[in-house]
């Protein structure tokens, strides 16, 4: 139903006068009869009574006029809603996120994108680097908080943060005495540290960290998260890797040492797919950027 026929026939209908609906519409008095006269004819029913002095609705016309501007309500209605997708304001993103980012930094990001655009929906997954490089690429997530650097070149990644590893162990551990560590002073520990998958890049490299100072880790127990290295570092299983002064969760038994020289660092970025960035995706990148410069 043409919507031009419908405000026209809305300026009547509250004007009650043709002149004053007509001024009203922005058109000429014949014009605004025509339109009233078409709508009549496409509805098959008179809606209004009309002489030289009188101008008034009829029952169908005070009926449909109720209508009408539920109609109207409803256009605008969809045409603002199509026009904030559009923008970005409403809709969904699915993001991707690894274990380590879910806790360090993924809930400040979410508190302040949800401040900008807060109609819009944010469905979360746990996965590793290299399950998210796979969900990009088959588009079943937008954007991924990794670990970079990334494997597939074809994908985008924006370093949001860097944060240093510390060391958890036993408080009965003789290092415990120490202040500080070095990654040469690891070399008779067993590893407790993150799954090879969470981010194979990042596990290779500190490795080669242990490597470079003259020696190869003599048993490495993968678990997550962070918890759960604490718990095994608690129970003297050996020295375990934790990121971020976020992830330095209070428990007895243990204590944590800042690494001196040659560290690991967590990096933490987003990744994407750079030829489909949607205005939501947009802001969200803004918002992870701002965010992550905080981390510690």
């Amino acid at each position: 139903m043409d919507r031009r026929r419908l405000e026209c026939f809305l300026a009547l209908a509250e004007e009650l006068h043709f002149h004053r609906a007509a001024v009203r519409c922005h058109m000429t008095q014949p014009a605004l009869s025509q339109q009233l006269r078409a709508l009549e004819d496409q509805l098959q029913v008179q809606l209004v009574y009309r002489n030289k002095r009188h101008v008034s609705l009829t029952r169908t016309g005070q009926v449909f006029l109720d209508e009408v501007r539920k109609i109207l309500r409803g256009m605008d209605r969809a045409v603002a809603m199509a026009r904030r997708t559009e923008k970005g304001e409403i809709g969904q993103l699915t993001i991707g996120v690894t274990a380590p980012a879910l806790y360090i930094v993924f809930p400040e990001i979410v508190r302040e994108f949800n401040k900008r655009l807060p109609d819009v929906g944010i469905v979360v997954h746990d996965m590793t680097t290299a399950e998210q490089e796979q969900a990009l690429r088959n588009r079943t997530i937008q954007l991924g908080i990794v670990h970079p650097p990334l494997e597939d070149a074809s994908l985008s990644c924006q370093t949001i943060a860097t944060t240093a590893f510390h060391i958890v162990l036993s408080d009965r551990n003789p290092l415990a005495q120490r202040k500080r560590l070095a990654v040469r002073d690891l070399a008779n520990e067993q590893f407790i540290i993150f799954p090879r998958n969470i981010g194979p890049q990042l596990y290779d490299h500190i490795i080669s960290l242990c490597q470079g100072e003259g020696f190869s880790p003599k048993v490495i127990l993968e678990t997550t998260p962070a918890q759960s290295i604490i718990a095994m570092a608690a129970a003297d299983f050996g020295i375990g890797f934790i990121a971020s002064e976020y992830q330095l969760l209070p428990r007895p038994g243990v204590v944590f040492r800042r690494l001196s020289g040659v560290m690991p660092y967590l990096s933490l970025g987003i990744a994407y797919d750079a030829g489909d960035v949607s205005p939501a995706m947009k802001v969200f990148l803004e918002t992870a950027q701002r965010v992550g410069a905080k981390v510690r």
